[in-house]
């Protein structure tokens, strides 16, 4: 962020600028060095996890404003997680960051990035975006996998860093640090959520403007951490270069502001040690004010009392807790913010099984809850019934009900008829494996109930088809009926097997492309009249569908044959014999005489 004083915040900008001109001068192999950045795009947050393990985060409800310096960086920005060994001290990459605060770190070696994921998860409470990212710190033997998670709906994301040692024993400060940039302002007061040691930066209340609207960026430690800082942001980057934080807040200046938390860590040979934060943007999260984090023990038998302790933050007087039916709280002592204890009276018939813990600030106050975070186990010579039943068509051995102890198990034979499959149901719970059944542990009386269905035989069928008439003259209809047959008995046994059972369509193929359907009748035979078929010899096939206990067939082809349509033929002139010829010479002949004598001549 700049700095609360106008030149030095003009001459920032302007360098940034400058180096961001001068990045773009500078040869493609240059700009390759930059980070690696996989996106989380969630709303409100969009989350740019860096592989060297810095971030930028964009809220939508402040469009287009990073809310990491430098705002309008694109990949990631000045935030991320420090490491400092007995002689190294590791950090993001930020020197190929095309622009920025944190560059000044003397001695700094980067992260070595061995992967980045894709964004993973839907985004749902159940099922979080996530990224992961894998690092090496140089010589040191320690690998760093970066978790990073986000929920849609949310103004804030989580993110873990574990550290896993490959050398000898040895001893780390881990650092989390971020020059921040409060919704569309450079400049904030130094702030800090005591209840949870979250610092950060508000706006708002004359800082740096008239605008009564708070915004508020917190890195909330939810692995305690073992020291913190919010003051100015080079003042913040001064302190973790120099290995320790000032636990101090610069709480009453409008200043260009930054933040950070501290957690030391022993690391012995082969082992790992896990820190984990929330950073939010807007509005103070419930969880920063007040939360349940433990409960020790974390269990209690039905029927006794038990002694726990509590842990979280943001406790005071009238704060409360309730862990369901059959468990009392009593004699609750709140301690200090972070810490309460209490007996817990467990009745007798109080459900065995995992809780949750809830908690209440104050009436009408915030709401925490720890998911599963006691379990109620069932008292000694607890006892619950399995009873079990069958339906028709098999048996369940034994039959009577059973009595077992309380997270027993309970063991039956289940026997199906000849034709039919066993399923088992009930409220116990359980895995059938051939004909055993075993129940999951029993926490309460439940029930073993198994049915039988039929197994369903396909029969296999045989589809036949008749084409007439064949050959087939070009212009008329060819009948075509399939016939389909199952099993060895004589045609017209299986006709008559079918008949009650059989349903389903033919399909009526030429050359391969279907010409027609059916259905098939309760005679086991399909018809159809095929029209239009060409001059010439035709492939023609019946396909049958099949149903639930006939399986499907095709017949083989049936070749036939087009035939052109007979040409007219002309009908010859008719022809006199000789005879005729001279019988009507001679009759002419004979007129001829009698028209001359009747006329004198």
């Amino acid at each position: 962020m700049f700095s609360s004083n106008p030149p030095a915040a003009r001459l920032r900008g302007l360098a940034a600028r400058i180096f961001l001109l001068a990045s773009s001068l500078l040869p493609v192999a240059a700009l390759a060095a930059a980070p690696a950045v996989t996106k989380i795009q969630g709303s409100p947050l969009t989350v740019h996890v860096g592989a060297d393990n810095s971030f930028q985060i964009v809220n939508s409800a402040i469009p287009g404003v990073g809310q990491i310096y430098p705002t309008d960086a694109t990949g990631t920005a000045d935030m991320g997680f420090f490491v400092r060994t007995a002689d190294q001290f590791y950090s993001p990459d930020f020197s190929n960051h095309p622009a920025g605060s944190a560059t000044s770190f003397s001695g700094n070696t980067p992260f070595t990035s061995t992967s980045l994921g894709a964004v993973t998860g839907t985004g749902t409470a159940a099922d979080p975006f996530t990224v992961s990212a894998a690092s090496t710190l140089g010589t040191s033997g320690i690998a760093a996998t970066l978790k990073v998670q986000y929920v849609n709906g949310n103004n804030y994301f989580t993110k873990a860093l574990t550290l896993t040692n490959s050398a000898a024993s040895q001893n780390v400060k881990i650092f989390l640090g971020a020059d921040i940039f409060l919704a569309a302002s450079d400049r904030g007061r130094p702030y800090i959520e005591a209840a949870s040691t979250s610092p950060g930066g508000q706006s708002g209340d004359g800082c740096p403007n008239t605008d009564s609207q708070k915004y508020t960026i917190l890195l909330i430690p939810q692995t305690p951490p073992d020291a913190y800082v919010a003051r100015g942001f080079s003042a913040v980057w001064s302190e973790i270069g120099q290995g320790q934080l000032s636990n101090t807040v610069s709480a009453t200046e409008c200043i260009d502001n930054g933040a950070a938390l501290q957690w030391n860590r022993a690391l012995p040979a082969g082992a790992s040690v896990t820190v984990q934060t929330a950073i939010s943007f807007g509005e103070i999260p419930a969880f920063a004010q007040f939360d349940l984090r433990s409960i020790t023990p974390a269990s209690g038998t039905a029927g006794n009392s038990v002694n726990v302790t509590l842990g979280g933050l943001g406790f005071k007087t009238g704060t409360t807790f309730d862990l369901g039916a059959g468990v009392s709280v009593t004699n609750l002592v709140v301690v200090d913010d972070k810490t309460a204890t209490a007996t817990l009276v467990i009745a007798p018939s109080a459900a065995a099984g995992a809780r949750d813990v809830g908690g209440t600030q104050s009436a009408g106050g915030l709401n925490a809850r720890l998911p599963n975070g006691f379990t109620v186990n069932a008292a000694q010579g607890t006892t619950y019934t399995v009873t079990p039943s069958a339906g028709a068509n098999g048996t369940i051995s034994p039959a009577t009900v059973q009595t077992v102890a309380a997270n027993a198990t309970a063991t039956f034979t289940v026997s199906a008829n000849a034709g039919y499959t066993a399923s088992v149901g009930g409220t116990c719970n359980g895995t059938l494996t051939g004909s055993t059944y075993t129940t999951q542990p029993v926490t309460a009386n439940c029930t073993v109930v198994a049915s039988f269905t039929p197994v369903i035989v396909v029969t296999p069928t045989t589809t036949k088809l008749v084409a007439t008439p064949n050959p087939l003259q070009f212009g008329n209809s060819l009948g075509l009926t399939a016939t389909v047959t199952s099993g060895t008995a004589t045609p017209r046994a299986q006709a008559a097997a079918l008949a009650a059972a059989i349903s389903g369509t033919v399909t009526f193929s030429a050359d391969g492309a279907v010409i027609g359907t059916a259905p098939l009748g309760t005679n086991g035979a399909a018809s159809f009249t095929a029209n239009g078929l060409s001059v010439g010899t035709h492939s023609l096939i019946a396909t049958y569908s099949g149903d639930a206990t006939n399986a499907a067939s095709s017949s083989t082809p049936v070749l036939v044959t087009v035939t052109a349509a007979p040409a007219a033929q002309a009908v010859p002139a008719p022809t006199l014999s000789t005879w005729a010829v001279l019988a009507m010479i001679a009759a002419l002949t004979l007129a001829l005489a009698a028209h001359l004598r009747r006329h004198g001549a």
